[in-house]
């Protein structure tokens, strides 16, 4: 049928298979190198988020601000000038290939502007 239905001996992948108390010795070795360690944890209070935040503040500001500051200056130093632009007037931008005068002349007085007057200055919009 399938090659891979065949089973393949794994034992001379399991240290203990020769030695039937290769495990215990060694899930005794891990604990004792880990019982310091265990009792450490045991003996301190559950500390929530904030607070474990707020101690690795000493360490974690300084370095974010360092990183910030360095990723400014390599997005810096790798700007190319690009093409020279402009800045362009909301006007300009609108006129731009429209001929003749789109905006009426009523906006170019200095006297206060009537609202009746504006709509009716093009013809449309009568009252």
């Amino acid at each position: 049928m399938n090659d891979m239905d065949e089973r393949l001996d794994l034992g001379p992948l399991d240290p203990g298979s020769t030695d039937p108390g290769f495990w215990m010795r060694f899930h005794s070795a891990v604990m004792s190198r880990a019982r310091e360690e265990l009792a450490r944890r045991r003996m301190t209070r559950e500390l929530s988020i904030p607070e474990v935040v707020f101690q690795w503040r000493n360490r974690l500001v300084p370095l974010a601000l360092l990183a910030a500051t360095l990723a400014g200056i390599l997005m810096l130093g790798q700007e190319e000038p690009g093409p020279a632009s402009y800045p362009v007037a909301l006007e300009e931008a609108l006129m731009e290939g429209v001929e003749g005068d789109p905006i009426p002349t009523i906006l170019a007085r200095t006297t206060d502007l009537d609202e009746t007057a504006f709509l009716t200055a093009g013809g449309g919009f009568l009252p």
